[in-house]
């Protein structure tokens, strides 16, 4: 199961955020995994709980999208999605090159962003905003 290993660089990468910003809470954690990524998004919900039980992130919501295969045709340049159960779709459709391109994407397993919550910091000072940030 190779979801616990990416799982658990995720909630490090986030959890060292999270104490960088001083974060009381993350709310969300938006990914981008691509197909070529053989993860099971409920497996990774799931461990993503239970690796982030007991800290900021432990009720952070997983967001993910998945990103199809396309690739670039060296003949024209043309990006086209690819199936790779279908061979109808390895064939560019502008230029009809078959089987001559480069991968573009599909591969990606990336964090977009991290939505937390932030402690109230009181600021020193008079006037209106005396106490706290105005959001």
């Amino acid at each position: 199961m190779h979801e616990m290993a990416l799982v658990r660089s995720l909630v490090e990468v986030v959890l060292d955020y999270a104490k960088k910003e001083n974060a009381t809470a993350v709310r969300e954690i938006y990914l981008s995994i691509g197909e070529s990524r053989d993860v099971v998004e409920e497996y990774m919900d799931g461990l993503f709980k239970f690796l982030a039980r007991g800290t900021v992130a432990e009720h952070a919501d997983l967001i993910m999208v998945r990103i199809p295969y396309t690739v670039r045709c060296n003949q024209c340049g043309q990006i086209f999605r690819l199936n790779v159960f279908d061979e109808s779709t390895w064939v560019c459709p502008a230029c009809k090159a078959e089987k001559d391109y480069t991968l573009n994407t599909g591969t990606e397993f990336r964090i977009e962003g991290i939505v937390i919550d932030h402690a109230e910091t009181p600021q020193a000072g008079t006037g209106e905003n005396a106490g706290g940030d105005e959001v």
